[in-house]
């Protein structure tokens, strides 16, 4: 009978890497007629956010937006004066790896910032923000599912793989007035602005996915009243929804959305008053949608015929499996001295996660970052003053049969920030870090590739059975092999229940002239 052998493409893990580039922020201001002169510096702050991208062969082209805000203070008066702009960067970089299955991740991070006042009308920035870029390629690789023919004999292992998987980025545009109500004092001007997504949900409707969630925005705008300065703290949320067309998409897909705010404007509105009582919310937010469809197969792992000598080419093979997500709070404390006396009043602290990094250790996930915490505080004097410190944080966590081929992707945001005073000179900030991700599960297994059967040469058959002595812990498919039978051949003759011995003796050896077996 002529051999025939049964191949498969399957879906397997290629090379990832972690590239970085490198961008710096210039910014060289001359304040206009209306904003009054620096006399003191307060904080620069560069938010740094991606708002498009695209991989055309081996290169990824994308979109940086930068936003750059000044915190100072005039001679004039208390109020603290902000100054923003924004800055936009075209970049462009090769990936060292080409196909349709590779995908990009874009992180933006403020690595440093330096702003200085040249005269009291005239400031410079100087910033660098790295755009670090994961790549993850995906590999089509050829396997035997099946061989027929000389009498040969099959190992097989059953695997499970992604047979496909869908990746869509789309943004969402939100749209909407916010009110201050009749108890808050009017806007002068906007200092700060948060927005995150919370409480976000995913679910396939109809072939297509349902994305909802809701934006939540903390601001701080400057104000006056009864001729005294002074910060005014809000908070809002904003829900939305979006339905995103996705090929292909089934409903035993396992989705994954990440969303990302990419812009958030806030303006205010004036009234016929000449007052502000109602700010308009611009917002841009990124999904990021990931779609991966579940396959099995049986795959051929050894083989041999019991009639001619033959040799195995066998490939190690990286499998991905069903993502693992997780989602761990973390609480931090961080102290921050006030130096220069007690403060007045607080006006608001926050927080931020620079330099996030995942490891696997045994059975444990560890993550580690730095914790940027910043208290605007109000001195005896009058004059606002920004407290800040960095902290290092970590938090780990268990995973069952977690393995060193297992890759982790993490993102982290603060979940809640609140503060006390805790002594004359000191503030205590609490911080709730959210710490959200999947664990990419991965598994090896060695398949094979190729058999060559020499048909010239016919393996000797002098003996109609043959005395083995089993060792314990031996394969019977090893013994198979060696003795030029089969598997089931051997484990009926000597009435076996298991493919691998459980104690030492003596094993008939039967011939195989029939069809052949497999497992």
């Amino acid at each position: 009978m002529e051999l025939k052998v049964n191949r498969a493409a399957l879906t397997a893990a290629g090379a990832s890497e972690q590239l970085m580039q490198e961008q710096s922020v210039e910014l060289d201001y001359v304040l206009p007629d209306y904003y009054p002169d620096v006399c003191k510096l307060v904080k620069c702050i560069i938010t740094p956010a991606i708002t498009a991208e695209s991989i055309h062969g081996d290169r990824i082209s994308y979109e940086l937006r930068a936003d750059v805000r000044i915190l100072y203070c005039s001679e004039e008066s208390h109020i603290l004066q902000c100054v923003t702009q924004t800055l936009q960067f075209s970049r462009s970089m090769e990936l060292g790896m080409s196909g349709e299955g590779v995908t990009a991740e874009l992180c933006p991070v403020t690595e440093h910032v330096v702003c200085r006042a040249v005269s009291r009308r005239r400031l410079e920035v100087h910033g660098t923000v790295n755009v670090r870029i994961r790549t993850q390629a995906r590999q089509m690789q050829e396997v035997i599912t099946g061989i027929s023919g000389k009498n040969i004999q099959l190992r097989r292992i059953p695997v499970q793989y992604p047979a496909k998987s869908i990746h869509r980025t789309c943004t969402v545009f939100l749209s909407e007035e916010l009110e201050l109500g009749t108890a808050k004092p009017p806007v002068l001007h906007i200092v700060r602005c948060d927005a995150q997504p919370v409480e976000q949900s995913h679910k396939i409707v109809s072939g297509k996915l349902l994305a909802q969630g809701e934006l939540d925005i903390h601001l701080l705008y400057a104000c006056q009243e009864e001729g005294d300065a002074r910060l005014e703290p809000m908070a809002f949320r904003i829900p939305y929804s979006q339905l995103i067309e996705m090929e292909e998409l089934e409903e035993d897909d396992i989705c994954h959305v990440r969303t990302t705010t990419a812009v958030c404007e806030i303006k205010p509105v004036t009234d016929a008053n000449g007052d502000v009582r109602v700010l308009r919310c611009e917002a841009e937010l990124r999904l990021a949608c990931h779609a991966v469809r579940m396959s099995s197969e049986s795959l051929v792992c050894d083989a041999f015929s019991t009639e001619h000598p033959s040799r195995c080419t066998t490939a190690s093979l990286v499998l991905g499996n069903v993502p693992v997500p997780f989602s761990e709070l973390h609480v931090s404390t961080v102290k921050l001295p006030c130096t220069d006396g007690a403060p007045d009043c607080v006006y608001d602290a926050w927080c931020e996660v620079k330099n996030l990094t995942a490891q696997t250790d045994a059975q444990e996930v560890q993550l580690t970052g730095m914790l940027c915490c910043f208290a605007l505080i109000r001195q005896p004097d009058g004059m606002p003053r920004l407290l800040e410190r960095e902290e290092p944080f970590e938090h780990r966590f268990a995973v069952p049969e977690l393995s060193a081929q297992d890759s982790v992707q993490a993102y982290a945001c603060v979940h809640s920030c609140a503060y006390t005073l805790s002594g004359q000179e000191e503030l205590t900030i609490k911080a709730e870090i959210r710490l959200e991700g999947e664990v990419c599960r991965s598994r090896s297994v060695t398949v094979l590739t190729e058999l060559d059967v020499d048909e010239t040469t016919v393996h000797p058959r002098d003996y109609a059975l043959k005395l083995y002595f089993g060792r314990s812990g031996e394969a019977v498919w090893d013994i198979a092999r060696r003795c030029h039978t089969s598997e089931a051949a051997i484990m009926e003759e000597n009435e076996l229940t298991e493919d691998v011995l459980t104690e030492s003796g003596m094993l008939l050896i039967p011939i195989v002239h029939s069809s052949p077996q497999s497992h």
